[in-house]
């Protein structure tokens, strides 16, 4: 080797030494973790919603649904959120992670209540607190939908039906009718039905496919 050759490989050594950082690329995350979200949302709603309608007697439904909505649907909307906020999903990441919180704390409720961890002893005291504890969410529900005027408008429909289920479910345990009970569970039910429609659209897409249909946002409707 000459000494231009000898220089010049060791010139180009160097170069390769002083890149920045910048230039090395971090590996890519991808996907759609909302896919995820969906179908965990929708699957506990659904059973819920079952349960709500009576296939289980009003004493033991809380806790005949726990297996499902916190090992399956608190703890996947969960990882959906921690998936979404490594994308920089910021609205979807809320979403998820306010109902992975409503499932968590629901079991955590339930089962507080169940064993009494809180000191609610009374059960005069009982209807009470699991009404805050849905008026709370309620709240929180109905703030995601307000948002989701500006999104497509299947995921209107799941949050409003949510927020209209939530109130008739506070209503329900507050009082002695099983009648609001049962509306409950009907708006439980359309935004599991909805929900199961979304996850399939966004499904479709990740193999390759066309989404479905989700329908113009609701601000549209007053855009020019």
């Amino acid at each position: 080797m000459t000494d231009v050759q000898s220089d010049a490989a060791g010139s180009n050594a160097h170069e390769a030494l002083r890149e920045p950082a910048e230039s090395v690329q971090a590996p890519r995350l991808d996907g759609n973790p909302a896919v995820l979200g969906l179908i965990v949302f929708a699957t506990g709603s659904l059973v819920l919603g079952i349960s709500l309608l009576g296939n289980v007697p009003l004493a033991v439904q809380p806790y005949s649904i726990q297996p499902i909505v916190f090992a399956g649907t608190g703890l996947g909307l969960l990882i959906a959120t921690i998936w979404a906020a490594s994308l920089q999903q910021t609205f979807v990441a809320t979403i998820l992670g306010t109902f992975a919180g409503f499932w968590l704390s629901y079991t955590a409720m339930v089962l507080g209540l169940a064993h009494n961890w809180y000191g609610t002893a009374v059960d005069a005291d009982i209807p009470h607190t699991l009404g805050q504890f849905l008026i709370g969410w309620d709240a929180a529900i109905f703030m995601l939908f307000l948002v989701t005027l500006r999104l497509p408008l299947v995921f209107s429909i799941i949050l409003g039906a949510g927020t209209v289920g939530v109130a008739f479910l506070a209503v329900a345990v507050m009082g002695t009718s099983s009648v609001p009970y049962h509306i409950g569970a009907v708006f439980v039910l359309i935004f599991s039905a909805f929900g199961f429609y979304a996850y399939l659209s966004g499904a479709l897409e990740s193999v390759g496919g066309k989404g479905l249909p989700l329908g113009k946002p609701v601000a549209s409707w007053f855009s020019k």
